[in-house]
């Protein structure tokens, strides 16, 4: 009705005005450009005229017409006193009241004494349909509004059982194609040994477009229980603004919990007496007992680190023993690996795309027939993306070189005993997480100096995707050509060696594929927690 009303008051004015125009230039703009501007949005009319105005200008140069005769001038005149409402502060339609003032506009009083009265008669019916047609649609709006949040949490690491428990006023669906908020979670470890965790709200269907990110940062010696009553608090305040949108506005309340010391409100930069360094010293062990065998495997070692926005450093001393033994009559069979070292890195941050480095080891092997490796490179790293983005995203290529001096336990199949290595190295990795998915993709190539023909490449991909809504896939594959073992014992390998895993078997190639999909149908809901039988666990033994 609005369009036909509109259509019929600007031929009744291009009549009243004595301008006839032609039609290539009435096509578009003069009159189906403004139909459709008033249609859509009705109470800016001002700018349908002025682009009415604009529009005779291009004409003119365009060759629709040879120039603007009197009658043209007369319209334009007219047109012309409506620019100076242009702009969202000067619009006269853009008040609730669509009021107006003769103080406010002086031009009215001319034009509501001319021969134009039937002009402000349409042009008030068109107001009059804008005064309804807005509280319409915020009356829409509000109704498109749902009454209770649907929420989907996409986060590998996180309790959800006790998330359920917690936050029962909302609706846990299984899927994101019918949830109102998709929420991500990631992690990484920081230089304290604690964890940051980016929580990326992302809105959808009525919320579309309300979208932020926040952290929550968890200490190094927090417990599980901490942690996760730490993440619940940080999702609580993240939804406030969805929630804000439904029923649940009037119940909502901000409790701020007072700080044990009145001077923590205050934001103040303490001296770190430890300079940012870190110590961590780790041990753990397992054993197994049968009547015919028995096992043991022990760890143990420290990290020393520090991290800063400019440095990166590590140093981490480890040591690993495993023990088997195994009972066949009255022979027995032992079997001992270790494998101990030291490691150790200095990253300088040079711009969020550019790092430098440099690395040094040292490594003693049973089961690759190392007795020493001393082992110095340096290093460089670019970004595709700023690295304060890796949460998210992250396409890196790293690429080190150096030299190796080794110390083999037995003789090589290349009658060697003792070697210095040139070699260099280079990786490169894309990671992505965002809502359809995971995709995590790795490049690693190794080559000697020495003899360019001993080298390894190493291709590894995996791939989480949603598909449809329930359907996501899972595939995983790595695949390594291998030309550089250059540290195989001469001889063959006994058996017990070769089941046991404690010698490294010549090969050209390794290779690997995972694969799987996840369908789920049904209610979408996810609400509801039951936790009966959950202790009981399968107790056959085949």
């Amino acid at each position: 009705m609005i369009r036909h009303i509109a259509n019929e008051c600007m031929i009744f004015n291009a009549h009243l005005l004595g301008i006839q125009p032609k039609p290539e230039c009435m096509g578009k703009s003069f009159k189906s450009y403004m139909v459709k501007v008033i249609e859509t949005t009705p109470a800016y009319c001002n700018k349908c005229l002025s682009s009415w105005r604009t529009s005779a200008r291009r004409s003119t140069r365009r060759g629709c017409s040879k120039g603007f005769g009197r009658k043209e001038k007369r319209a334009y005149r007219w047109f012309g006193s409506w620019s100076k409402f242009e702009g969202p502060s000067r619009n006269p339609l853009s008040s609730s009241s669509y009021i107006f003032s003769p103080a406010e506009l002086p031009w009215m009083n001319n034009f509501a004494s001319s021969r134009h009265a039937a002009t402000a008669a349409c042009l008030a019916l068109l107001l009059w349909f804008g005064a309804f047609a807005r509280p319409a649609a915020s009356q829409q709006a509000e109704m498109e509004a749902p009454s209770r949040l649907a929420l989907f949490l996409d986060c590998g690491f996180c309790d959800e059982t006790f998330i359920r428990q917690e936050m029962t006023y909302l609706d846990h669906v299984r899927d994101r194609e019918v949830a109102n908020v998709h929420v991500l979670i990631t992690q990484e470890n920081t230089g304290s040994g604690g964890r940051a965790q980016t929580f990326d709200l992302i809105g959808l269907g009525s919320f579309e477009g309300m979208e932020f990110s926040t952290v929550y940062t968890s200490s190094a010696d927090a417990t599980d229980a901490e942690e996760r009553d730490g993440l619940l608090r940080t999702l609580e305040a993240a939804l406030v603004p969805y929630l804000m949108q439904t029923s649940l506005r009037d119940r909502l309340r901000v409790d701020v919990v007072p700080a044990a010391d009145a001077t923590a409100d205050e934001a103040l930069t303490r001296e770190d007496p430890w300079d940012y360094w870190t110590v961590e010293m780790y041990a753990d062990g397992s054993a197994d007992f049968e009547s015919q065998q028995r096992s043991f495997d022990t760890r143990y070692g420290v990290y020393m680190g520090r991290v800063t926005e400019d440095w990166k450093l590590q140093f981490r001393p480890f040591f690993n023993y495993n023990y088997d033994r195994f009972d066949r009559g009255e022979e027995k069979i032992e079997s001992t690996a270790r494998r101990d070292g030291f490691t150790s890195y200095v990253v300088r941050s040079v711009s969020p795309h550019w790092s430098v480095g440099s690395y040094g080891d040292v490594f003693t092997s049973t089961y690759s027939n190392v007795d020493w490796r001393y082992r110095f490179m340096g290093a460089v790293e670019w970004s595709l993306y700023p690295y304060r983005e890796a949460n998210r995203r992250q396409l890196t290529v790293a690429y080190r070189a150096g030299a190796s001096h080794i110390t083999y336990r037995d003789t090589t199949i290349y009658n060697e005993i003792k070697q210095l290595l040139p070699q260099h190295l280079l990786n490169a990795g894309y990671e992505v997480i965002q809502p359809w998915g995971e995709i995590e993709i790795g490049f690693n190539a190794s080559q000697y100096l020495h003899d360019l023909s001993r080298h390894s490449l190493r291709f590894d991909a995996e791939f989480d995707v949603r598909i449809a809504k329930g359907l996501s896939i899972e595939i995983g594959g790595s695949w390594e050509l291998i030309h550089d073992q250059i540290n195989l014992p001469k001889g063959d390998a006994d058996l017990e060696e070769v089941l046991l895993r404690r010698r490294q078997l010549e090969t050209n190639y390794e290779a690997g594929l995972s694969f799987g999909f996840r369908y789920r149908f049904g209610s979408v809901l996810n609400n509801v927690v039951n936790t009966r039988f959950g202790g009981i666990g399968n107790r056959d033994r085949f």
